[in-house]
């Protein structure tokens, strides 16, 4: 089960990505299903960088992806999970950064 904090993170980043034109309709719908940490996991463990990821970054939203919440709140996924959040953001820095 998601911190209060954590959930109050994903609620604003929703917020904020509606307020950018980006409704994660998708992840909404995981979110719903599952809960809001295994919807993360599943996404983050997945090896497709998911839709939702790449409009943010497009955005400069990268400080409010899911791969982000997974590292300001470590202590609620595994280390394979943060691992996995920490190389995607990681990927799209090097893209932006040209490297």
């Amino acid at each position: 089960m998601a911190s209060a904090a954590l959930e109050t993170f994903i609620d604003e980043s929703v917020r904020i990505s509606q307020e950018h034109g980006y409704n994660p309709t998708a992840f909404n719908a995981m979110r719903d299903r599952y809960g809001t940490v295994p919807a993360i996991e599943r996404l983050v463990s997945s090896g497709e960088i998911q839709s939702g990821f790449k409009k943010l970054e497009r955005l400069g939203l990268l400080n409010w992806t899911i791969e982000a919440a997974v590292l300001k709140f470590a202590n609620e996924f595994s280390s394979s999970i943060r691992a996995a959040a920490e190389w995607r953001l990681q990927q799209a820095k090097k893209e932006a950064d040209g490297t």
